[in-house]
This record gives structure tokens, sequence and C-alpha cells, in this order.
């Protein structure tokens, strides 16, 4: 079994974890204000506004949601990737159990499954 610098790992992890909380912050942010904004206008403003102008903001709102979804499902993994450093089995595939090569782990550290898994289970 190969030795992993678990530290660098654990420092990576958490550098991540710290940006994705910004960003789902921001987003969260934009959100807020576009429903305080769009619950402040007066009815002229609301009678002013164009059908699409409407359908672009629903747009905008539901692409924030998704990237938004999307940053929560990183920060998961990583939350799940820590706690496999800490019990140990960090670096392991969760489905097939072989080591996740080191170079997948150094561009994805929170990847839980090995490129063969991986692929069996996005269908490929």
């Amino acid at each position: 079994m190969r030795e992993l610098n678990l530290d660098k790992y654990r420092k990576k992890l958490l550098s991540e974890k710290e940006q994705i909380l910004k960003e789902i912050e921001v987003i969260e942010a934009s959100l807020d204000y576009g429903a305080a904004a769009s619950s402040e206008g007066s009815e002229l403003a609301d009678y002013d506004q164009h059908p699409t102008d409407d359908a672009t903001e629903t747009v905008e709102k539901e692409r924030d949601f998704t990237v938004r979804d999307s940053w929560k499902d990183v920060f998961n993994r990583i939350e799940q990737a820590l706690a496999k450093i800490d019990n140990g089995t960090y670096g392991q595939c969760d489905r097939c159990g072989v080591e996740i090569p080191v170079e997948r782990l150094n561009i994805m550290p929170y990847a839980v499954y090995c490129v063969s898994c991986q692929d069996v289970l996005e269908g490929r």
C-alpha cells in the first residue's frame, strides 16, 4: 500500500472547501438580493417589465440555483474526503477498493472513485 501525504491533501481540501463556501455565499446573496429587489418594486414597475425580462430573470435564477447546488455537491464530497482522511480510507475507491491514482487525487482531491468505477457510474 502506498503512502499518501495526508496533510497535503487535508490542506488542499480545506482550501477548496473555503473557496466553495465563498462561492455559495455570493450566489445566495445574489438570490436574496434578487428576491428582495423584485418584491420592492411598485405596481407601475411590474407593469413596465417586459415579459422577456421576466424570462431572462427566471433563467438566471435557475442557473444560479444549479451552480449553487453543484457547489454544495462538491462541498459534500470534500466533507466525505476529509472524513476518509480521518478514518484511514482516503485514496481508496468506494466502489471497488483499489487505490485511486495520485494523479487523480492531485487534480480532484475529493475523488472517491477510481477512473474505471467513475466511468461505470456515469454510464460510459
